[in-house]
């Protein structure tokens, strides 16, 4: 990661929400020609309701990894960013959901 020089960081209203917008970016941005970009998302992938370990991603263009699965602290980038992030502590509260697409 060290080689990036950029970050775009965006928040979602669902971690679906965040993830595709930063996939969707990571692709626009690639297409103009920085073939490095990289999206990451916050938390588990969704798009199967198990993951088939034993064979390719079914979703190859859709699944990223999760910030926290690279070791980014999403409390603190969120925070240092002036966004804001709080731990979910019942199912009626909304999470905060962010994306992450690393730029060289």
């Amino acid at each position: 990661m060290d080689s990036y020089e950029h970050a775009i960081l965006l928040r979602g209203d669902s971690n679906a929400e965040a993830r595709d917008a930063a996939v969707q970016l990571e692709r626009e941005i690639f297409l103009r020609g920085y073939y490095k970009a990289f999206a990451l998302g916050s938390g588990p992938c969704r798009h199967c309701q198990q993951c088939d370990t034993n064979g390719p991603c079914k979703h190859p263009y859709k699944a990223r990894p999760a910030m926290e699965a690279s070791g980014i602290d999403v409390f603190q980038t969120a925070r240092s960013n002036g966004f804001p992030i709080d731990v979910v502590t019942s199912h009626e509260q909304q999470g905060d959901y962010y994306g992450l697409v690393l730029i060289e």
